[in-house]
């Protein structure tokens, strides 16, 4: 493999003011390319986006040197962000599509469950508008049998293990009300075991409302069910605030930034 310097390494320290920030997080976003000049345009102009962007303080940026492989060009920046609130750090990992993420603080984030919901909320609105306008989503298959129901011991250990009590209510289509029960608990039950169900037709849809009450392991699982049913409704029962750490952090962020890039890829497949 030869390395091509295509533009110097570099490292540029942000003037921004010292507020202390909810959230610093390195991103690691690579750009690809036949054309060597061409990945060093992306990346210097991905970082013109990144400081004009209100929500988002750059601490740093690093360039790599860019690779070549096989005729195909490659280069890495590391940018080192500071983000206000929890919201804003998931808004960035969806608009610029990091590869890895190093959450350097804080070691944990400790939200109400009303803070979680409203950035959930908005991310779910996002998410909804995004597969709307592109017509994209995800594709389930029924399971031949479900299992609802949970007893007060089991209930009790995923509450002490770090679960979530949640009520939750999504749209789906399907032939049946049972496929619509079978296609929304058969795909969550792993990640959020369901307890109760209960389910409906909305004539005005033309789609099933199937309404849980589920225990979903953790707040990643969470975001994980909302972005591939963007539900219609979500309520957090039980805890009363949700406790975040930085592998949480790292690891919901890029699953949103995973799940808008290859959304993002099979539209340039079209």
């Amino acid at each position: 493999m030869e390395k091509l310097k295509s533009f110097r390494t570099a490292s540029f320290i942000s003037s921004a003011e010292n507020t202390p920030a909810m959230i610093k997080a390195e991103f690691m976003i690579e750009a690809q390319s036949n054309n060597m000049d061409a990945v060093a345009g992306a990346l210097h102009e991905l970082e013109e986006k990144i400081r004009a962007d209100a929500e988002v303080r750059v601490r740093r940026v690093e360039y790599g040197d860019v690779e070549e492989e096989d005729g195909l060009y490659s280069g890495i920046a590391e940018f080192e962000l500071e983000f206000d609130s929890f919201r804003s750090y998931l808004n960035a990992a969806i608009a610029y599509g990091p590869s890895a993420i190093y959450v350097l603080s804080p070691e944990k984030l400790v939200l109400s469950t009303k803070e979680f919901l409203l950035t959930l909320g908005e991310i779910i609105k996002l998410t909804k508008k995004f597969y709307q306008r592109y017509r994209v989503g995800f594709e389930f298959e029924p399971e031949e049998e479900v299992n609802v129901g949970i007893d007060d011991y089991e209930i009790e250990e995923l509450l002490k293990e770090g679960a979530l009590r949640i009520k939750l209510v999504a749209e789906v289509s399907a032939e049946s009300e049972d496929e619509a029960v079978k296609l929304f608990v058969g795909d969550i039950s792993e990640e959020a075991p369901v307890n109760k169900v209960k389910s409906t037709f909305n004539k005005e849809s033309g789609a099933y409302l199937v309404a849980v009450e589920a225990f979903p392991h953790d707040a990643r699982a969470l975001f994980s069910i909302a972005i591939r049913h963007v539900p219609v409704l979500i309520e957090i029962l039980e805890p009363e605030e949700i406790t975040l750490s930085m592998l949480d952090l790292q690891d919901i962020a890029l699953d949103l930034a995973g799940i808008f890039f290859e959304a993002s890829q099979m539209l340039a497949l079209r």
